[in-house]
């Protein structure tokens, strides 16, 4: 598990995801292809060696080693080519390096389109839900903190591998529309958390340090709208007053 999460945090520094980091970074955790091909992929291809053809192996190889030399273009060609013809387990995978190519591009939708058919085909829980979490990751930007809940919420369940992924960023999508409430207490279980990664432990003390300084006290809003009726209704009564 930890081993997950470590690359997690090596994937942070990686330059595809600096515009979003930019905006969000103190608050948003990262992950793309590096998670499959680390610890992921690798429980995976165990799990799947007996199926998996040789043909579909060689072929993947030749495609990450064009991927990891910088030549997306071709990669993503022989990616497609694995989608059309390989074993379930090579689609998935060749699914979740297309979606991360156009995520490098800058195409979210098309790389969460990507990731969740993946997620539909996987065989394998890990690479499930890693899937759906860089779909939602994908889409952060364009999906309101109800919408990015309502798909994450089923991987904190239990044991989930990514489910402290999930709550980080279902926390910063309700960091972002200034659900303060909801940021509040979201922020505040992740800091109890046993098992919390260095890096992720130091982005939730920076949020709850940003809600200390610039959120509303909790439920102040509510407050203030109830003393509003009582005030208003005193303030004819201070006015007789003054006039006697």
């Amino acid at each position: 598990m930890v081993d997950v999460f470590d690359e997690v945090e090596e994937e942070l520094r990686q330059e595809r995801y600096n515009a979003l980091l930019k905006k969000w970074g103190p608050w948003v955790g990262g992950a793309a292809a590096a998670i499959v091909l680390g610890v992921g992929a690798y429980q995976f291809m165990e799990w799947s060696s007996k199926n998996r053809a040789d043909a579909a192996s060689d072929q993947y190889q030749a495609a990450a080693e064009l991927y990891e030399a910088g030549n997306l273009a071709q990669a993503d060609s022989q990616f497609q080519t694995l989608i059309d013809s390989a074993p379930r387990g090579y689609e998935t995978l060749a699914l979740m390096r297309r979606a991360d190519i156009a995520l490098s591009q800058g195409e979210a939708e098309e790389a969460a389109r990507l990731f969740n058919r993946a997620a539909e085909l996987s065989p394998e829980p890990l690479i499930r839900d890693l899937a759906r979490y860089q779909a939602a990751l994908a889409q952060f930007e364009s999906l309101s903190y109800d919408d990015i809940a309502n798909r994450l919420e089923p991987l904190t369940d239990g044991a989930a591998p990514v489910g402290l992924l999930a709550r980080e960023l279902m926390a910063a999508a309700a960091l972002r529309d200034e659900r303060w409430d909801e940021a509040r207490q979201r922020y505040q279980l992740l800091s109890i958390a046993l098992d919390l990664p260095e890096g992720m432990s130091q982005r939730v003390m920076q949020a709850q340090s940003y809600l200390n300084q610039n959120a509303p006290a909790p439920e102040a809003s509510a407050e203030m709208s109830e003393q509003a009726p009582v005030d208003a209704a005193a303030e004819p009564a201070q006015l007789e007053e003054d006039g006697q």
